[in-house]
């Protein structure tokens, strides 16, 4: 099978912003993925940074992220509908489901990660998929435009370990 990529691949990675060493991989990839599909220049420092501030929606009092530590998918999917993206989050998504609408114009970001030796997560935006090469993901802890390649078998593990929790935009 060819490599399968994401419509907006190149969109997304041309617009991945850097982390460093912050610990704010949910802030960067929503940034990433609205400056892609809005055409816009978000500061994913700025966001982290009301990201960390709860918000009202109508009478539902919104926590999207524990300041300088993780955010809940419900806290990006939060950002995303203000800026108009049709979002969502869930958990036990399937392997096939990735692979069937990656080419279909969703933007897909697993949140993957591990519970020992030590506990950890990470959400990166799905650019790719390789028969040989596995996942390709545009990945904020790593300061290039290009696609970060992750094998199958360590994906899918880790994409176990988090439930396999997705948050996702319908056709941007």
């Amino acid at each position: 099978m060819p490599t399968v990529l994401s419509p907006y691949k190149d969109k997304i990675l041309n617009a991945l912003q850097y982390q460093g060493q912050r610990n704010d991989c949910g802030p960067f990839t929503t940034a990433t993925v609205i400056n892609a599909m809005r055409g816009l220049s978000l500061d994913a420092i700025q966001l982290s940074d009301e990201m960390d501030k709860p918000v009202w929606r109508g009478i539902i009092y919104v926590v999207r992220r524990i300041p300088d530590w993780a955010t809940f998918p419900w806290g990006m999917v939060d950002v995303f509908r203000s800026y108009g993206l049709h979002a969502r989050w869930r958990l036990f998504s399937a392997t096939k489901y990735l692979k069937e609408y990656l080419p279909q114009g969703k933007v897909l970001m697993p949140i993957i990660g591990e519970w020992r030796p030590s506990s950890w997560a990470h959400v990166m935006s799905l650019v790719a998929w390789d028969d040989d090469q596995g996942w390709g993901f545009a990945n904020t802890q790593h300061n290039h435009h290009n696609i970060d390649w992750h094998a199958n078998e360590e994906f899918m593990r880790q994409w176990k370990a988090m439930g396999h929790l997705l948050v996702e935009i319908d056709n941007a």
